[in-house]
């Protein structure tokens, strides 16, 4: 869905307000509506902040909210930038200048998004004239004809050698051991463990955004752990299969089966020991049972 709002301010957490109200749809939903900014909060910004006004010749599309990083660009993010590409044909894409990760810029390259205007921390801007795409639907919760739209739109962007580029039925392993935190300890026994199996060992980090759909769109089975890389299973053929890596916690993360489920695709979930079982299931280090996952493969 997309707000059209005239003379309003925005943030570079994706806040926006006016006469110090906050406009909720710009906010993410968490089960309830999440209120990063009070009016006192934002009296306060005003007063501290400084001010730019932007172009009333332009129309500034804003998708993006507090919460960064590559699950909250794909599956959030990116469907309500598709919409408003759908509807507005010439526009300008406000994102914060922390964006810095290469994924945005191939994204939005893939998609011919040229013109982009970076947010600064401390400045209120002042837009005339602005489009707010957003969404009703909580974190966490999925509708599949937007996934489908995602998919179909983002596969068909890519370029035919990149999509032809590998084998169909491909058994991946997503690995963290290029990750600064989140790795599994016994790293080399899980990996020769799958490959007995047929899997390849994949490192996100050598891919650029489009190998990675491309590569993901071939996958009959993904294995991996707890991370924003399984975001990518919304790129697998209908059918296949997600297995899922992370330490015990009650069954409050949900994200990825809720996404599979939603996708149609047959989701597993291996619990782990963490080496401290007090650490978040962000942080945790784990240490994989090999032959309760090849139980689960078999």
């Amino acid at each position: 869905m997309i707000k059209y709002l005239r003379n309003h301010s925005i943030l570079a957490d994706g806040a926006v307000f006016k006469h110090l109200r906050l406009i909720p749809e710009s906010m993410m939903l968490i089960g309830y509506r999440v209120r990063l900014h009070n009016w006192k909060g934002l009296l306060k910004i005003k007063l501290l902040y400084k001010s730019k006004r932007l172009s009333a010749n332009t129309t500034y599309v804003l998708v993006h909210n507090a919460y960064q990083g590559y699950y909250h660009w794909l599956l959030e993010s990116l469907p309500r930038l598709l919409e408003a590409r759908e509807a507005i044909p010439d526009f300008t894409l406000l994102l914060p200048d922390t964006c810095t990760a290469e994924f945005y810029n191939e994204t939005l390259r893939l998609l011919d998004v040229n013109q982009v205007m970076h947010l600064e921390i401390g400045i209120t801007y002042h837009v005339p004239n602005l489009a707010l795409a957003f969404s009703n639907i909580k974190m966490g919760c999925y509708e599949l004809a937007t996934l489908q739209c995602l998919r179909e739109s983002l596969l068909k962007a890519l370029p035919i050698s990149v999509l032809q580029s590998g084998a169909s039925g491909r058994k991946l392993y997503i690995s963290r051991k290029l990750a600064t935190r989140r790795k599994v300890l016994n790293e080399d026994e899980v990996s020769q463990a799958l490959i007995s199996q047929g899997f390849e060992i994949i490192y996100f980090e050598d891919y650029t955004f489009p190998k990675q759909l491309a590569l993901c769109s071939t996958a009959e089975i993904i294995v991996g752990m707890h991370g924003a890389g399984l975001a990518n299973m919304v790129f697998q053929p209908t059918g296949a299969r997600i297995i899922e890596l992370r330490k015990y916690d009650g069954g409050e993360n949900i994200f990825f089966s809720e996404l599979a489920h939603t996708l149609g695709l047959a989701y597993q979930l291996l619990y782990c020991k963490a080496q401290n079982e007090q650490d978040l299931v962000q942080d945790a280090d784990l240490f994989v049972d090999t032959q309760a996952l090849l139980a689960l493969l078999t």
